[in-house]
Parts: C-alpha cells; sequence; structure tokens
C-alpha cells in the first residue's frame, strides 16, 4: 500500500476528521505560489501530522499564523512538534461561503 504525501491539507480533510488535532512536523518554508488573479506570492507552506497519521503541507491564512505566534513564537523551528487544533468556519471568500481552516 502506498499513502499518498506532500500533499495540500484541504478543508474537507479537515472535516472528515474526528480529532483535529495537528503536530508541526518542520520549520515552515516560504514557497512562491500563483495566486487566483495570475499573480505570484510567497506562502508559508508548514508540513504537519494530522491526527490519522497523514502527513500534509498546510498554508496557514493570516489568523491562523497569529495564533501560532502567540503561541510559539514567530521562529518556525520553535514551533517543531507543537501541536495546534483546527477548526473549520464558514467565511465569504470572494463573494463565494466556503469552509475555511484556522487555528483553534
Amino acid at each position: 500500500m502506498v499513502i499518498i504525501q506532500d500533499i495540500y491539507l484541504t478543508s474537507a480533510e479537515v472535516n472528515k476528521l474526528k480529532d483535529k488535532t495537528l503536530t508541526i512536523m518542520k520549520p515552515g518554508v516560504y514557497k512562491e505560489m500563483k495566486q487566483n488573479d495570475g499573480t505570484e506570492a510567497k506562502k508559508l507552506v508548514l508540513p504537519i501530522k494530522l491526527s490519522n497519521g497523514k502527513v500534509r503541507d498546510w498554508i496557514p491564512n493570516k489568523t491562523s499564523l497569529k495564533k501560532l505566534i502567540e503561541l510559539y513564537d514567530d521562529d518556525t523551528e520553535k514551533w517543531v512538534g507543537q501541536k495546534a487544533e483546527f477548526q473549520i468556519v464558514k467565511q465569504n471568500v470572494r463573494g463565494e461561503m466556503k469552509d475555511v481552516i484556522f487555528v483553534k
């Protein structure tokens, strides 16, 4: 059996979890990513392990980043091994209500 890894976390995957705990596996890395408007922007990517054992890359939003900084400092090396909990919130994203992942 082969488990797919190194894919980005989705709200649909988080919604399926009974235990929404995550563990940060490695320090964050900034990557250039294409935005919806075609421009590129640097986004922080965090490798995390979900409560079901699956490893995913997660791009935390600004609210989640502020929470992680509040909890663990602004040096992502200090986040390795730390745990947090997800929550899913409905939010208006470009005029459409979507499930958005936040750190609780």
